[in-house]
């Protein structure tokens, strides 16, 4: 598979803004759980997530179905306690209990059901008894439904309490996070650096509907999974003026097309005051000829 971005996969080079920090936040999430175990990034992709989980690991394993990506992944990130290789999420190949967490972010939702299975029960066989996974998906209610679009890259994806239930067929503990986009403003003294963190407002309560991405932390043996995610928060300005860019771009062209619509209409209605005026004058040149034919008329009945 090509390096070049093609919409499908997230490369650090290519994906600035609201893309990059969601991308980001997941991995460092995961980095507080997998201090010198034994990890498993399935799907890694480019490779730059598995980078990160190296820095707290003993060992990560990056696995990617693209030969291309695999390698490229070596080159730029392989150390003694990182390496990449080539394999199917669908059977993963590696010994039974050989990982203490997997990891598989923004994955599940680009196979099929029977995929998705497969692949649920694959990680659960190369987990550890005491293992877990973190995974990650969409949630369908607000990444696809709630903006009436549509991921081509997507196969099946999960409505929030489909995934829990997903996840439940493998697993009997599972905890929730979820990633909530936000724009808004804040209010700070000029020429400092200013970095917000506590005091965030929000108008209603967060519910995990109201969720873009769903982060569920599985295992089988009960643990605790708490973390204080306020340094993971992050904002991003240029996704707000991105899209204020684009919608006085949209407005300008609606404003175009009015003026087009009305300038058109105008001559319309300038075109039938010409037409009615043409019909009068018709009506007044056959009004004049049959005047004229009337006395020729009288005059061809005489003779």
């Amino acid at each position: 598979m090509s390096a070049e971005y093609t919409g499908e996969r997230f490369l650090p080079k290519d994906c600035k803004g609201e893309m990059e920090i969601e991308h980001y936040q997941r991995y460092r999430f995961a980095a507080a759980f997998v201090k010198g175990k034994k990890v498993l990034d399935a799907a890694c992709g480019e490779g730059y997530g598995s980078h990160i989980l190296s820095e707290k690991a003993e060992e990560v394993t990056g696995l990617d179905i693209s030969a291309e990506t695999v390698e490229n992944a070596n080159k730029k990130y392989g150390k003694d306690n990182l390496s990449f290789r080539a394999g199917s999420v669908e059977s993963l190949p590696f010994e039974d209990d050989s990982f203490d967490v997997v990891i598989s972010y923004e994955t599940i939702e680009h196979v099929t059901g029977e995929v998705q299975e497969s692949f649920l029960k694959e990680i659960r066989r190369v987990l550890k008894r005491d293992g877990f996974l973190i995974m990650s998906t969409p949630n369908k209610a607000v990444y696809t439904d709630l903006v009436k679009g549509e991921n081509a890259f997507h196969v099946k994806e999960f409505y929030v309490d489909e995934f829990d239930e997903f996840l439940g067929s493998c697993f009997k503990y599972r905890t929730v996070y979820c990633q909530y986009p936000e724009v808004g403003y804040f209010l700070a003294p000029a020429g400092e650096e200013n970095q917000v963190s506590r005091g965030v407002y929000n108008k209603e309560g967060k519910q995990p509907k109201d969720s873009r991405y769903v982060i569920t932390i599985c295992s089988d043996t009960e643990k605790d999974f708490a973390q204080d995610t306020e340094e993971l928060t992050a904002f991003d300005d240029s996704m707000y003026y991105e899209l204020n860019r684009i919608a006085h771009e949209k407005e300008r062209q609606i404003l175009s097309l009015k003026a087009e619509a009305e300038a058109y209409a105008a001559q319309l209605e300038e075109n039938i005051r010409a037409q009615q005026e043409y019909i009068k004058k018709l009506e007044h040149n056959l009004d004049v000829l049959k005047e004229k034919r009337n006395p020729l008329r009288k005059l061809l009945k005489r003779r």
